[in-house]
C-alpha cells in the first residue's frame, strides 16, 4: 500500500522539491499552505497520513509546534518530522523524555537524509501496530 505524507510548508520551492523527491519515491503526497488547513483536513478525513512533514513557522512563529501537539492528543499515529530552517534551536520546545521521538531536521535537506528518516519513521509507525518494541 502507498504510504501517504502530509507536508505543511509555505515556501512553495520547497513543497515542489520535497514532492518531487517523496513521489519519485514512491509516496503519495498532500500538499497544505497552512497548519489550519492541514488541522481541518484531518477532522474531516477518515484516513490520515501516515506521517507529516511540519515547518515550524507558517502562519505564525509557532504554529508548527502548536498543531504538533494538537496531531499528538487527537492523531497519535500519525508520525511526524519537522522540516525548519529553525533545526535544533526548537529542541527547548519538547521535554528531555520526548528526544526519542522529537525529529528535527533542518532545510535545506539532502534527499537521501529525508528519505531515510521517513522510512524510520514509518517502520516505527508499522512496528507499534504490529505490537514489536523498537
Amino acid at each position: 500500500m502507498t504510504k501517504r505524507i502530509a507536508h505543511v510548508d509555505d515556501d512553495p520551492d520547497i513543497r515542489d522539491a520535497v514532492a518531487r523527491i517523496l513521489e519519485k519515491n514512491g509516496y503519495e503526497v498532500e500538499h497544505y499552505l497552512t497548519m489550519k488547513d492541514f488541522i481541518a483536513s484531518l477532522e474531516q478525513n477518515s484516513n490520515p497520513p501516515d506521517l507529516a512533514i511540519l515547518d515550524v513557522m507558517v502562519e505564525s512563529m509557532d504554529a508548527g509546534l502548536t498543531a504538533y501537539a494538537e496531531i499528538q492528543k487527537n492523531h497519535p499515529s500519525i508520525q511526524t518530522i519537522f522540516l525548519t530552517s529553525l533545526g535544533d534551536m526548537i529542541r527547548q520546545y519538547f521535554d528531555k523524555e520526548s528526544d526519542k521521538w522529537v525529529c528535527v531536521m533542518e532545510k535545506p535537506v539532502e534527499p537521501d537524509s529525508l528519505l531515510s528518516v521517513i522510512e524510520d519513521r514509518l517502520s516505527q509507525s508499522s512496528n507499534n501496530q504490529t505490537g514489536k518494541a523498537y
